[in-house]
């Protein structure tokens, strides 16, 4: 069984319940690549995972290392699997791959979601546009796409205390020297925290088309709701989850090319962590 929603009003704004879609898409993704019972190693993965004492749920789970990660790195981990439902797509072939990428995530991100620098890193694609902007993600306070709910703060709150994440904490009493302390303290998370650039693309939402160009075949063309958010504290937070889930234009459905093949992916999740850096005893610093 299918169920069809429209993602946009028809005016260049998007539907009433599109945020719902895409709030779902995004909790549907993460669950899925996550879901130890849905995947089966390949032998090597199966190996390499063994041999170094590692779980399914490690986050992230360390890919092979001894490459630097550039364009020309073949080592990754892959799974196959197969959807745990009878819905629609449930019998198509999913694939699972887990790598080190040379790039920070802000990076990484941007040149996934940058429509403009697709040919870099995709061979066979002859382009992509962005057909359609839902959301730009320039005001994520507002902006129904970006994931973040604001908890309401409720109860009395003590004079001089810090409200964090919807709670009243740091009222206790302190000494003048320890409350400077404090404040050098969170002077200095501020300060770091703020140095780190987020992506330009957090709660972008768009529709794109892409044609990938495959030899002895038609092109193959692609029409894609595609979405990026900031991982929750829940999700293991320290980066981002990009969504992708194929879409049909109403008006494609009424005229046809005979030099472009449709073609669907259902799902795409990339979960792009950052790698934690640890200090050696000389001072430098390791991945």
């Amino acid at each position: 069984d299918e169920n069809w929603i429209s993602v946009d009003d028809g005016f260049g704004g998007h539907s009433p319940i599109a945020p719902q879609a895409v709030d779902a898409l995004v909790a549907t993704g993460y669950r899925t690549a996550c879901d130890p019972m849905m995947w089966t190693p390949t032998s090597k993965t199966r190996k390499f995972m063994t041999e170094n004492g590692l779980r399914f749920d490690d986050i992230p789970t360390p890919a092979p290392l001894e490459e630097e990660g550039g364009r020309g790195d073949s080592s990754c981990l892959v799974w196959s699997g197969k959807f745990p439902h009878k819905h629609h797509g449930h019998d198509l072939p999913v694939i699972r791959s887990q790598g080190v990428v040379n790039m920070s995530p802000e990076n990484l991100v941007d040149l996934l979601m940058d429509s403009t620098r697709v040919k870099s890193y995709n061979v066979s694609s002859t382009g992509r546009q962005d057909e359609l902007i839902l959301s730009d993600g320039t005001n994520l306070d507002t902006c129904p796409f970006s994931g973040q709910r604001k908890k309401k703060l409720t109860g009395v709150v003590i004079q001089g205390a810090k409200i964090v994440n919807g709670a009243a904490v740091g009222f206790a009493e302190e000494s003048d020297n320890d409350q400077s302390d404090d404040e050098d303290d969170e002077a200095t998370e501020f300060t770091s925290s703020k140095e780190r650039r987020k992506s330009q693309f957090v709660g972008v939402t768009k529709l794109v088309r892409s044609t990938n160009k495959v030899p002895m075949r038609k092109s193959l063309e692609y029409v894609t709701l595609l979405h990026c958010r900031a991982l929750t504290d829940e999700q293991g937070g320290n980066g981002y989850i990009i969504v992708g889930r194929a879409c049909t234009p109403a008006e494609d459905e009424e005229k046809g090319s005979k030099e472009v093949q449709r073609a669907e992916i259902l799902l795409n999740v990339h979960i792009i962590r950052r790698l934690r850096e640890k200090k050696s005893k000389d001072g430098t610093r390791k991945k």
